[in-house]
């Protein structure tokens, strides 16, 4: 019967000898807390030559403070989940080895066809409003999250959630998913108070390390040591202090003048400048090299003009200059995007991506025209983001060196997700594909030609029965070597076909305060040493200032 832990253990010789992983198997697999692999991080932690000290304040500096604090409301920004991890925990955290392993969870265990999942909680955890954490509150957390517009179409499959007993959620799927703890690492795995999911709470309520405090008059958010923690000896700060600070600059100087200790960085400039300082900049720069990052890619709504025809998808990708996109709006800051996986994920299959050949393109808009009788021209959804809107205007200008007209329209968040839901649109730039695993994607492909439903998560209208196959194998059966070679049709498959273009995978840091210790050494409810870095995010219930 696999389990979350056993399944990892399994994984780890495989992906070893398949994908020349580097793996931590020992540390991970004998119940040790030793501190997650440093080769995750740029900037190695200064030494510490004394233990853990107790108190003190982190004040970590944020674009806006948290839209919603509910796991099941919308899907969290980097900012956001970075103060989610402060005030709730997950069923299920990631290893060293980027591996799902239990936390919340004791135990996740399915049947031999991966069709029922068996949820074994940790007992004697409450919530911070001394309420416990049962199977009553874990299936109601499940439930919200499958009506949750983040979330309903990745947990479609999931037929019923049961409580069994106190301590026990039974989750009973309609067809295998053999890949299901991979979920419960995500937004979806993050276990709230039902007051918090019924909206009868303002404020936050889970079981971690700090709870909701206060909220300051220039909008600062306090979250203190939640003395009832279920990890014993944690935290060791008396508090954290989410500090609102609009401008990337702003936050950037924050963390030089040491005003705040931690720091998320993505914006390019700002990269930038952080880099020109080196060491001169008197902080430690965090960046998981190893870790699925976010990418700028285009969505093309396959199922009207004109990227209903693949001369049409196929010509913009050939006018494509993704190198200069790189240079000229990022500033260098990332990597060209090859596919919706990242070069270093384990799962990434090499495959052809096309270059520049403007000729080629060129070709391709006069087949379009012959197929049509029409010019190939299209308008293109644009986020209201300067970055974004700065990769729109340059594609722009490279399209149009190939006879493509293109027409830029900005849109609020809000109505880019309305339009490409409801597939009311041609063109979209989207910033996206961060998942730690490729069955995460599945909802994007999802769906039988000519039945799509009015709104749809597969925003591309793009449904290839090879690529629904692949998913509907790897999700049947827990062989890693199996699962690449499926993952590898879904990449070879996207590549051909054109439904995304994808150009830029962004580079992004925490910028941390070197008086800080600890900030990637945490073991999960396993026992487990987990991941460094999430999503650009980190731990804080491990994290001490040695002042």
């Amino acid at each position: 019967m696999p389990t979350c832990s056993e399944t990892s253990r399994r994984a780890r010789p495989v992906l070893a000898g398949v994908l020349a992983l580097v793996l931590l198997a020992a540390a991970a697999c004998s119940g040790s807390s030793t501190a997650g692999d440093p080769s995750t991080t740029d900037v190695a932690a200064p030494p510490v030559a004394t233990g853990p000290r107790q108190g003190g304040t982190l004040d970590i500096a944020v674009p806006v403070e948290p839209v919603s604090w509910s796991p099941a409301g919308p899907a969290w920004t980097a900012s956001e989940l970075q103060a989610a991890r402060a005030v709730y925990d997950r069923l299920v955290a990631r290893d060293a080895d980027d591996l799902p392993t239990p936390d919340l969870a004791q135990a996740v265990t399915s049947n031999a066809d991966h069709t029922v999942w068996t949820i074994d909680l940790r007992p004697g955890v409450t919530f911070h409003d001394g309420t416990p954490l049962d199977a009553t509150a874990v299936a109601a957390n499940l439930e919200a999250q499958r009506a949750a517009p983040h979330a309903a179409a990745l947990l479609a499959p999931v037929q019923s959630v049961q409580v069994a007993d106190a301590d026990t959620v039974v989750v009973t799927m309609s067809s295998p998913w053999s890949t299901f703890p991979q979920v419960l690492s995500t937004q979806v795995g993050y276990v709230a108070a039902p007051s918090v999911l019924a909206g009868t709470s303002p404020t936050p309520v889970g079981t971690g390390p700090f709870a909701y405090s206060a909220t300051g008059t220039d909008g600062s958010m306090t979250l203190v040591r939640n003395s009832a923690y279920w990890k014993p000896g944690l935290p060791h700060l008396d508090a954290v202090r989410l500090v609102p600070m609009a401008d990337a600059s702003d936050r950037v100087d924050a963390a030089l003048d040491g005003s705040a200790e931690l720091v998320l960085v993505d914006e390019p400039r700002q990269l930038s400048r952080v880099d020109a300082l080196g060491d001169t900049a008197g902080v430690t720069v965090l960046e998981d090299r190893n870790g699925e990052r976010p990418k700028v890619s285009i969505a093309f709504e396959t199922g009207r003009p004109p990227f209903d025809h693949i001369t049409a998808r196929r010509a913009v990708a050939l006018a494509t200059d993704r190198q200069e996109l790189l240079d000229k709006v990022f500033d260098g800051q990332g990597t060209v995007a090859r596919g919706l996986i990242s070069d270093s994920s384990p799962w990434f299959s090499d495959h052809a991506t096309p270059q520049r050949d403007v000729d080629r393109a060129k070709k391709q808009v006069e087949d379009y025209t012959k197929e049509t009788g029409l010019p190939l021209s299209f308008t293109v959804l644009v986020p209201d983001d300067p970055t974004v809107s700065h990769v729109a205007s340059l594609w722009r200008l490279q399209l149009a060196q190939a006879g493509i007209e293109v027409a830029l329209q900005p849109v609020d968040q809000a109505t880019l997700a309305a339009s490409t839901l409801a597939g009311q649109y041609q063109a979209a730039v989207q910033v996206g594909f961060a998942d730690p695993h490729p069955d995460l994607y599945e909802p994007l492909f999802r769906g039988i030609p000519a039945e799509q439903p009015a709104l749809n998560t597969n925003v591309t209208r793009y449904v290839n029965p090879a690529v629904t196959k692949a998913f509907a194998d790897a999700r049947a059966t827990d062989d890693v070597t199996r699962q690449v070679d499926d993952y590898r049709i879904v990449q070879e498959q996207l590549s051909v076909d054109n439904p995304y273009l994808f150009l830029i995978q962004v580079r992004s840091v925490a910028l941390a305060s070197k008086a800080l210790r600890d900030v990637t050494s945490w073991s999960a409810g396993s026992g487990a040493a987990a991941l460094a870095e999430d999503g650009a995010t980190v731990n804080l219930a491990q994290i001490w200032i040695d002042r």
